[in-house]
This record gives C-alpha cells, sequence and structure tokens, in this order.
C-alpha cells in the first residue's frame, strides 16, 4: 500500500503557482480610435408642454476625443403641416426647446430636421434628419401597489395595472414617479413590452414596474404619491432601448461575443446616434396609505 507525504506535494503545489506567477508581463494593447458622431436624444409626445431635442458631439473612449453638446445648430419638428421650431436654451448648451403649447397628435408621422451643425470640423455644414409615427395608447383604469418581498435583501412595491388593449400590435415604454419626480430616469430603468398574442385583452392588475426599497428614489412612505406613465412607442423605438439596456448589462456568459450597435433612427446613421421619438403618454396616479390588512397587502388608488 502506497503512502502519499501530503506536505511535499503542497510545497510542489506552491512552487509552480509561484513560478506561473513570475511569468507575466504588462500587456497594454493599442486601441484604434474613431471618428466623431452626432448624438441625438430627444422627441415629441402627446403631452402639452415644452418638448426637448438635446444634441451633442460624441466623445472617444480613450478621452483623447472629449463630448461636447452643439450649439447654433437650427431644429425643427414637423407633422407634414406643422413645423416647429425649436430654440436653443440659453442657461443649457446643445438643448433645444419648442414652445409650451406644442403637442403630438396620435396617427401623425414626425420629422426631425437638425442643420448648420459641423461634428467632423472639415469646415463642411451636416444635415440630419429623423421620422417617427406617434403611435396611440390604451388609457389606464386604474394602479394598485402591492408589496412584494423577494428576499431578506429584495423587497419593495408592485405598480399593477388595469388596462384595456388598444388592439394591433402595440408597443410600450412603462416609467414611474413618486410624488411628480421621475425614478425611471436611465435607460436600464424603463419597462418596456409589446401586446403579441394579447391584441384586445384586458390587464388585470398585471405586474408593470417595480419599486426597490434599496434605492432610496423609489422607497415610498404613506403619503406618496406614486404615478404610472405609459407610452405607446414604435417597435423602433422599443429595439432601441433593448439594445441600450443589453448593451449597458454585464455580459453572459463572460467570454460572450461582442455586442451588435445600438440601432438608431437617426440620418445618416453612419455618422450619427441615438434616437427621435413620438409617442403617446397615458398616466395614472396613487397616494400610499399603508397597508391595513397585512394578508391582503394591496393599495388601491385614486
Amino acid at each position: 500500500m502506497k503512502t502519499y507525504n501530503i506536505k511535499y506535494y503542497l510545497l510542489i503545489l506552491i512552487g509552480a503557482l509561484f513560478v506561473f506567477a513570475s511569468c507575466t508581463e504588462d500587456f497594454d494593447p493599442k486601441l484604434d480610435t474613431t471618428y466623431a458622431r452626432l448624438v441625438v436624444d430627444g422627441g415629441i409626445t402627446t403631452d402639452t408642454t415644452v418638448h426637448k431635442v438635446i444634441l451633442l458631439r460624441s466623445g472617444d473612449a480613450l478621452n483623447k476625443l472629449e463630448k461636447k453638446y452643439i450649439s447654433n445648430a437650427n431644429v425643427t419638428i414637423s407633422s407634414g403641416t406643422e413645423i416647429f421650431t425649436l430654440l436653443e436654451n440659453s442657461s443649457k448648451p446643445g438643448y433645444y426647446e419648442t414652445q409650451p403649447n406644442v403637442f403630438g397628435i396620435p396617427g401623425k408621422t414626425y420629422t426631425l430636421n437638425i442643420s448648420n451643425v459641423d461634428i467632423d470640423e472639415d469646415g463642411v455644414l451636416e444635415n440630419y434628419t429623423a421620422s417617427s409615427i406617434l403611435k396611440n395608447i390604451n388609457p389606464i383604469d386604474s394602479i394598485k401597489l402591492k408589496y412584494q418581498e423577494y428576499s431578506t435583501r429584495s423587497k419593495g412595491w408592485l405598480i399593477n395595472m388595469f388596462s384595456r388593449d388598444i388592439g394591433g400590435q402595440s408597443f410600450y415604454r412603462v416609467i414611474a414617479y413618486k410624488n411628480h419626480k421621475l425614478v425611471s430616469d436611465s435607460l436600464s430603468e424603463y419597462g418596456i413590452a409589446n401586446n403579441i398574442g394579447f391584441e384586445g385583452g384586458y390587464y388585470p392588475g398585471l405586474s408593470v414596474y417595480y419599486l426597490d426599497n434599496k434605492k432610496p428614489d423609489e422607497r415610498i412612505i404613506v403619503g406618496d404619491t406614486i404615478t404610472l406613465e405609459l407610452n405607446g412607442i414604435t417597435e423602433d423605438y422599443y429595439n432601441f432601448i433593448n439594445a441600450c439596456i443589453a448593451e449597458s448589462q454585464p455580459k453572459d456568459p463572460i467570454f460572450s461575443g461582442p455586442s451588435a450597435n445600438v440601432p438608431t433612427n437617426i440620418s445618416p446613421a453612419n455618422k450619427a446616434a441615438g434616437f427621435f421619438s413620438a409617442h403617446s403618454v397615458k398616466r395614472k396616479s396613487i397616494i400610499f396609505q399603508g397597508i391595513k390588512d397585512p394578508l391582503n397587502p394591496d393599495v388601491g388608488g385614486i
């Protein structure tokens, strides 16, 4: 019967690890740079309000070319029958705004036009355009809050929606407000969905948004007003949000292939990024009054 000296093999293993560790060297990959692009973020909705379009020049991944907001551009949004001129905000360079009485009409196609910009700084002025149809959306009958505890470290409130689907193929964006302040303040916090396979059906308390107790801006107390906003969006905008979320999340598995470029509806596409969206808006609010029945932790709304 053979016997083994455990200490002996441990010493061999530790020695091998030192050998391999000493065989490392610095690796300084040489990465290529890229050209600047116009980045566009903005749109028009059915709200009667100031609508914004933000313009900036993309930066460089290695910070050799800093991003900067684009001033003195000519920016308009047209519906085919009306043209809205957006003026640059004097205190926010790169922010272009309509008059406060502007609103979009479902069924119309809105076109963004941008001119008098020179993104690549070659002395030649460039023009950019984008179009989006403004989709209609079903109203929200009511919403309820339901306490949800997934684990001791993951608990919060579900916003459940009661609504009749408008029918046809529809795509939705869902965002939320607490005390009239937006809590869905990044693409990763948007809720997106479609009605494929459920056209014209009724949503009897569908969970559409989650307020996370770990996030201070989402933690709610008695008296808080919670507002759910439902947007009717195009399939292109739905795909854009999906792609942005996928791009911002860790890859699984870790050695997955590289992501595809995030789509854009700005033309020319090889010189631009971002998205111009036209969408409809429906809202419903609720005042949180606490849980009266621990066995039925639903809270009605107003």
